[in-house]
């Protein structure tokens, strides 16, 4: 090998002494050239080629092969130099001309190179070949003969003999073959695990390195890159790059539910702090805008694992500001927007980007539209997707076929939708089909325990979620559920225990918050007050301009089962007679556990013929989900007319009523009331009341409400108005339009309607007719108030009167 190219071999010292023995070995040879007779000019070009400066001795050998033949050594010097600078097609137009020359093995390997770099595989194979390279002990000569091998797509023998040359080697370079081999033969998994193997035996070789990361990018792996990258010199972009890919697949891993309630933000937290390192950073780096951009973009997912939503919202805005979004970002701040309760924001986001195969971003996209209240777009969803989503699907190499769980959330939509536009009939038989057939499916049974909860049965909805609790009895939607189905039940203590269980373990899901945020209204002071004015009103019973009001105050709930309430009453009309009029002092007790509700009340009455003391005691119990017996006994209760009071008859009532309510369709009610007068006056009053629904549909619900009342008195001709025996038949239709709702905000407007017949013992019959239309704002969970206009038109002492009157009620929680 000639002297210029190896003289790194050769000490200082020897230098001199090697370069005359050449000179003397070539004059000897009689072969003296021009690189003899100048060996100091030569020397002198071969070390500028060695730092750097090839050209002088590329000319000089051009020049030099115009007037000679070139030596042997001179065209291994030519062709190494141009390997150093890279010039391929100069070697390999070179070659053919020297192809018969005896040059070293050496030469013809870098001749190898050259075609190989130029792609030239075949020609590359041949050199390779005649070096020895295909059996040779170097295992850099024959790394890139199997390589070459690969290259020219003789995929079998290279993936053969690299396999070979790894297992026999057993080295980092011998496995970096072996991992580009099975690259280009298309085996990218096996191709990354060889590569792992290369860098876990050497992981200081920047070729592993690089080769690890080239592996992992490949095959969309990130984790460990970190720790490789520190070992390498990157260029800042690159080393970004691998940063920003880290992180990405820190935010989809904190996205993934955790294993235990207790680790489930531990990800997210290490994420975020991973993203705060990175941005301060950035923003410190001016070539890293865009990196900057993608970084803040990315965090968004963090934000979401964290349910930090707000913040998400807000570094959305801005960055929204300044430039588009991507869509798998957005798809995060839909579903931020979801869980702030901003539906209608969530479903414009969805609507532009949703893939229908996506199948949580879809549900959630059904979720946003139902509660935004656009049920018809949410009825077009589910229908599409019932056209597209099969039962099964088919398992890729095998004759079986599993069930498909997009196809079960179809069926899903289809129950919510129902219960949406209350079709709670329909919605309970699909739910129970679903439940039925899927035993094992705990998610299934708390929905029908929904559905039931919505049809007023909480203790058959109980018996539901009992009997699924077997499967998981921590899961927090069963217990969540749980808790809401006993504060229907009005047991409390129970409902406390699941609050504080479900908050307590995860303060951040909305079932949980939605269960706490009951109790926590339950638990709060409560106004309540209700009452009416005449407007126009010639009734001998009502009088003339009245106005009555009841207000009430309750504690909060003490020792679960009790409150304390206060109030006041008032009444006051204008009868022939003159003015009468009731103040009223309210204090009471009242007692609430699951299936009876019991009230004790103590009025202090001053109606102008001195005090008066009365009181109520009321109650109801349940005996199940349908019926319920009810009672009072009052003294100086609403049973007795403000007209009687007028002209100092007081008097006691005994009432008694018996419900059965079938479903929310459907309920009837007989009612029982015996009131005795201090004028001797007996009066029996029944009333029968009904509710059957006719229509009903999102936006309006139609019922069919006839009533049936009688009355007897005993005694005739008294100041207040008291038929001797009476009977009213008025068939009503009630019709409710929900103008406006999402969650608890609702308002509304209630149309009524009815038209029937009064008779009186020794008076002609004659009809009834009322009217009325109320309009009904609940704001919140905390606040509602309501009022209607009334106006009828019925017979009393068989003349028709008529009355124009304002009802208004008020509830507030506090």
């Amino acid at each position: 090998m000639p002297y210029g190219l190896h003289c790194n071999r050769t000490s200082k010292k020897n230098r001199n002494k090697f370069f005359f023995f050449i000179v003397f070995y070539s004059c000897f040879r009689g072969g003296l050239s021009a690189f003899a007779a100048q060996p100091d000019f030569y020397d002198a070009l071969v070390i500028k080629a060695r730092n750097g400066d090839c050209q002088p001795i590329l000319s000089w050998l051009h020049d030099e092969q115009e007037r000679r033949r070139l030596s042997d050594r001179e065209i291994a010097d030519e062709i190494e130099i141009n390997a150093w600078i890279g010039h391929d097609s100069d070697i390999a137009a070179l070659w053919p001309h020297v192809a018969g020359r005896s040059l070293s093995v050496h030469t013809k390997l870098v001749v190898a190179r050259a075609y190989r770099n130029l792609k030239q595989w075949q020609q590359a194979l041949v050199l390779f070949r005649q070096a020895g390279a295909d059996h040779s002990s170097d295992e850099g000569e024959h790394s890139q003969y199997l390589m070459t091998l690969a290259d020219a797509h003789f995929f079998k023998e290279a993936l053969a003999q690299g396999t070979d040359f790894a297992q026999d080697s057993g080295s980092s370079r011998a496995y970096l073959t072996l991992s580009y081999i099975q690259k280009a033969a298309g085996l990218r998994q096996d191709a990354w695990q060889s590569a792992t193997k290369a860098y876990s035996l050497d992981p200081h070789s920047k070729e592993a390195g690089f080769a690890y990361l080239d592996a992992n990018d490949e095959n969309r792996i990130i984790a460990g890159e970190l720790v490789v990258v520190a070992h390498l010199p990157l260029s800042s972009m690159r080393q970004r790059q691998v940063e920003l890919a880290q992180g990405a697949e820190y935010v989809r891993n904190a996205l993934i539910p955790a294993q235990t309630e207790k680790n489930r933000f531990v990800l997210a937290d290490r994420t975020l702090s991973y993203y705060q390192g990175l941005l301060l950073r950035y923003r410190k780096d001016p070539n890293a805008k865009g990196d900057l951009r993608v970084a803040q973009i990315d965090r968004l997912g963090a934000l979401l694992a964290r349910y930090q939503m707000r913040e998400l919202i807000s570094e959305y805005e801005a960055l929204k500001a300044e430039g588009p979004v991507p869509a798998y970002a957005q798809n995060w701040v839909a579903t931020a927007y979801l869980y702030l309760h901003q539906p209608m924001k969530a479903a414009a986001i969805w609507k532009q980007i949703i893939n229908l195969s996506d199948r949580e971003s879809v549900n959630l996209y059904f979720t946003a539209l139902v509660e935004s209240g656009q049920l018809r777009e949410a009825k077009a969803l589910a229908a599409k997707l019932e056209q597209t989503v099969p039962y099964q699907t088919a398992i890729y190499g095998l004759p079986t076929r599993q069930d498909n769980d997009q196809w079960l959330d179809v069926q899903q939509m289809r129950v919510t939708l129902q219960q949406n536009q209350n079709r709670l009939s329909r919605a309970r038989d699909q739910a129970e089909h679903l439940a039925g057939t899927a035993s094992t499916n705990q998610e299934l049974a708390v929905e029908l325990a929904g559905v039931y909860i919505e049809r007023g049965w909480p203790r058959k909805a109980e018996d539901t979620l009992k009997r699924a609790e077997y499967l998981d009895p921590s899961n927090i939607g069963l217990e969540s559920q749980q808790g809401l189905d006993a504060l229907d039940l009005q047991d409390w203590r129970k409902a406390t225990l699941l609050a504080r269980d479900v908050i307590g373990r995860v303060p951040e899901e909305e079932t949980a918050q939605r269960l706490s945020r009951a109790l926590r209204i339950h638990k709060m002071m409560e106004l309540d007050i209700e009452g009416d004015k005449g407007i126009n009103s010639d009734s001998p019973v009502t009088g003339a301009h009245d106005f009555n009001l009841r207000a009430l105050l309750y504690s909060m709930p003490l020792h679960y089962n009790w409150r304390i309430f206060a109030g006041v009453g008032y009444n006051n009309s204008h009868f022939e007679e003159g003015t009468g009029t009731d103040r009223v002092q309210i204090v009471g007790i009242e007692y609430r556990n699951r299936n009876n509700w019991i009230s004790l009340e103590g009025d202090h009455h001053a109606y102008g013929h001195g005090d008066a003391y009365g009181g109520v005691l009321s109650g109801w119990h349940d005996f199940d989900d349908h019926w319920r017996l009810g009672g009072s006994l009052a003294r100086l209760g609403e049973h007795i007319p403000l007209r009687a009071l007028r002209n100092n008859v007081t008097g006691s009532t005994g009432a008694l009523y018996v419900l059965w309510r079938e479903n929310e369709k459907r309920q009837v009610r007989l009612d029982f009331a015996d009131s005795r007068f201090s004028d001797s006056n007996n009066r029996q009053a029944y009333n029968l009341l009904a509710q059957q629904r006719i229509f009903s549909s999102a936006r309006w619900l139609l019922d069919f409400t006839p009533s049936v009342s009688s009355s007897h008195n005993t005694v005739r001709n008294t100041f207040y108005y008291n038929p001797h025996q009476d009977l009213a038949i008025l068939p009503s239709i009630t019709a409710q339009e929900i103008l406006y709702r999402r969650y608890e905000m609702q308002w509304s407007q209630t149309f009524e309607i009815g038209e029937g017949v009064y008779i009186e013992r020794g008076y002609p019959n004659k009809a009834i007719t009322s009217f009325s239309y109320g309009q009904n704002f609940q704001l919140n969970d905390t606040l509602a108030f309501g009022a209607s206009v009334i106006w009828d038109k019925r017979p009393y002492d068989g003349e028709r009167q008529r009355n124009l009157a304002i009802s208004f009620n008020i509830n507030y929680r506090f």
